[in-house]
């Protein structure tokens, strides 16, 4: 693993996980668009969040070329719908807004956002 890597996933322990994914998704169910999805797809809200967490987790702590491929096909499994790139952006911005709010390494933020952009462009 690289120092980097390894930077990152020591600043983003599980506490600041949750947090970071408690903070997203009070911001995305304000969104009318995403309410009605949820509920029109019958979404466990809690569920979805325990997902988001783990996936944040491997985020920070897999890099590897091999591992981002292994991430992008599991993003596309878990979505086989498309995404507009609008609603993709209100979804995105909300994740930005929640880290932005965060005391977060402005390293960590920036590697987060860039892994996380890679893997959103592969759903829309």
């Amino acid at each position: 693993m690289k120092k980097r890597e390894l930077m990152m996933t020591i600043a983003l322990d599980q506490k600041k996980v949750n947090e970071l994914v408690d903070r997203f998704y009070d911001k995305l169910l304000k969104d009318p668009y995403y309410i009605t999805m949820f509920k029109d797809r019958n979404v466990d809200i809690e569920l979805l969040k325990d997902r988001q967490r783990v996936f944040i987790n491997r985020l920070v702590t897999e890099g590897t070329a091999v591992d981002q491929d292994k991430q992008a096909s599991q993003v596309k499994q878990r979505h086989p719908f498309q995404i507009s790139p609008e609603r993709a952006e209100i979804w995105f911005q909300t994740l930005k807004d929640a880290m932005y709010e965060m005391d977060l390494d402005v390293t960590l933020k920036d590697r987060l956002i860039e892994k996380v952009d890679f893997l959103l462009n592969k759903i829309i």
